[in-house]
């Protein structure tokens, strides 16, 4: 059935225009196939991950990356330089197990949260712990890393009053130690107190048994 409104020439025009994108969107394909074919994955990559890790994109930037990203989507879905992106992504896993094992490493005495009574193992400080709120998280930074540190000389008050140190050990303070134990759960923590309580309730009944069992003794006696 002809519709009233169907037009020969109107439909063959659509048609055309079907055919006309096709092969406007195979033509666009093999350019960009032959573009992509002489690209350098390895750059092409670094490219991206620079410009993620970016934290002031412009809009243009921004842009860019999607392009880019695109690219990288249409490498990887014609099988562009196998052998290569297959070793880069390879070598891009390793780098992040061992950056994540980095930042996640007790320095102990390494660590410039060291604190041989409240930090011995250098753990990281949980930004929750501290009054001062910060923008971005405490890096896992060691001695080593740090740049430009300053050396401190000794007070010369020190010297000219002749201030020695007491012999012995340094005193200690007697703080609790954090970083150190796992997170005790609060279900955990209530059956910790009700074992406490039944323990005083049982020494109290022994208290209680022994007092009247004394009581007894003296009345036998007295009698």
């Amino acid at each position: 059935m002809i519709r009233g409104n169907w037009s020969l020439a109107q439909e063959f025009k659509q048609n055309e225009r079907k055919q006309q994108s096709k092969i406007q969107q195979r033509q666009k394909n093999q350019f960009k196939l032959e573009k992509l074919k002489n690209t350098d994955p390895i750059k092409l990559f670094h490219k991206i991950e620079n410009l993620k890790n970016n934290p002031s994109k412009t809009e243009k930037d921004e842009e860019y990356l999607t392009k880019l990203q695109e690219d990288w989507s249409f490498i990887e879905k014609n099988g562009l330089h196998q052998s290569k992106v297959k070793q880069l992504l390879s070598d891009h896993e390793k780098k992040l197990k061992l950056k994540q094992k980095q930042e996640t490493k007790l320095w102990g005495q390494e660590s410039i949260y060291f604190n041989p009574e409240l930090n011995p193992l250098g753990k990281v400080p949980d930004l929750d712990n501290l009054k001062v709120k910060l923008k971005e998280p405490l890096k896992n930074l060691i001695i080593k890393n740090l740049k430009n540190v300053q050396k401190y000389e000794p007070d010369s008050l020190i010297k000219e009053l002749n201030i020695k140190l007491p012999k012995g050990e340094p005193p200690k303070f007697y703080k609790y130690v954090q970083n150190t134990k796992k997170a005790v759960k609060k279900k955990q923590v209530e059956e910790i107190h009700e074992e406490i309580r039944n323990k005083e309730n049982d020494a109290s009944d022994v208290e209680d048994e022994e007092e009247e069992e004394e009581q007894l003794y003296k009345k036998q006696k007295l009698g």
